[in-house]
């Protein structure tokens, strides 16, 4: 489950799309290291590129081995959009998963906001009793995880709720004011408003799985985030994210520069 929970949520802290109304391409890329209780497991790197009111970010993950905790980790993320109104809006979606011998493929196709197909390489095949089937009831108003914590400027970017679907499991974050702190990194410099995240799991998963449930009854998740002054947006800089295992550190050692 940790290796789930990397795939998905370490897939949040992304640096995303700007508005149509830039009239040059915009060329950015973020950098984040990922650690587990305090040691290093991984670096993500987040290329953006936005050009004539459609975004593409491509992403790379590859995390080392702890023990029997990690096994060489890494996943491949590509999600293409348009902007539409100030806000993204998902066109496709891809995301390849290796954990060792097991390998994932992921892909969803969105259109106004609904997934209108998607698909799992290898088919994990039948499902076990205690499966929350995905319905098409789901599968609205939804954004890829990717996409997902993209926070348009106000006077309070937290106070939102966020539907995810990431291919195969739905999920919402529900978010509120956490404060703000001082916060520097390569990139910027400046302060960070911090969002306390409720991790709510809604179909696409094992009920009574015990790392799932741990997240979700979890307060200690808060994600950080930085405005970015040249997109126009608010995109995630540090977060703590609860497992039972122990806590995994996102922090962006590169934020938003050219590329």
């Amino acid at each position: 489950m940790a290796a789930k929970l990397l795939q998905s949520l370490g897939l949040a802290a992304a640096l995303l799309a700007a508005p149509a109304a830039q009239a040059e391409d915009i060329k950015q890329q973020t950098v984040y290291t990922l650690s587990f209780s305090g040691i290093k497991i991984a670096d993500a790197v987040f290329n953006t590129t936005v050009a004539d009111g459609k975004y593409n970010i491509n992403a790379d993950i590859e995390a080392a081995g702890i023990g029997n905790l990690f096994t060489s980790i890494a996943v491949k993320v590509d999600a293409d959009g348009l902007w539409k109104n100030g806000k993204p809006e998902t066109r496709e979606f891809q995301l390849i998963y290796r954990d060792g011998d097991y390998a994932r493929d992921y892909a969803a196709t969105f259109s106004n906001k609904r997934v209108t197909k998607s698909t799992i390489e290898p088919d994990p095949g039948p499902r076990a009793d205690n499966w929350v089937e995905v319905k098409p009831k789901h599968l609205r108003n939804v954004i890829d995880p990717v996409t997902a914590l993209l926070l348009p400027p106000s006077n309070n970017p937290c106070a939102t709720t966020v539907s995810i679907f990431d291919g195969e499991t739905r999920l919402e974050l529900e978010m509120a004011s956490a404060g703000s702190r001082p916060f520097s990194t390569k990139g910027f410099s400046g302060r960070a408003i911090g969002c306390a995240v409720r991790f709510k799991p809604v179909a696409g998963y094992e009920r009574k799985d015990e790392d799932i449930e741990y997240l979700a009854n979890s307060r200690e998740l808060v994600v950080w985030f930085a405005y970015n002054e040249e997109l126009n947006v608010f995109a995630p800089v540090m977060a703590h994210i609860p497992l039972k295992i122990g806590r995994l550190t996102i922090y962006a050692s590169k934020f938003g520069l050219p590329r």
